[in-house]
């Protein structure tokens, strides 16, 4: 199964997250568990299998994972070379919470 993996930049969440005394497991768990609602939301949905499959997972200490669990999600995504067309859920949503994680929307939600 192909899959696509969204990478984020967490040094100045931990500069943050040092000077509020966070835990930032917790807060990447968080964030993680947004992207996971957001792309939930977004996906195309046909039998549903796809939406459902969506979920998040804590892999080790500061490292969590939002993946489909479905084999086609990646064509759902980024289209095929045979005319699909992109249906993109993942990207989309990881770029949402990167945002509001930018302009402090997060912050306030996790923080009030």
């Amino acid at each position: 199964m192909a899959t696509v993996e969204v990478r984020l930049d967490t040094r100045e969440l931990l500069r943050i997250a040092k000077g509020l005394n966070a835990n930032v497991d917790d807060v990447l768990g968080i964030l993680a568990h947004q992207i996971e609602g957001i792309s939930k939301a977004l996906a195309p949905v046909d039998t549903g299998a796809l939406k459902s499959s969506i979920n998040t997972k804590r892999v080790k200490n500061n490292y969590w994972r939002v993946q489909d669990g479905v084999e086609y999600g990646i064509y759902q995504e980024l289209g095929t070379s045979r005319g699909v067309p992109p249906h993109p859920f993942m990207v989309p949503a990881a770029e949402k919470v990167a945002k509001d994680l930018s302009d402090g929307q997060i912050w306030r939600r996790i923080f009030s």
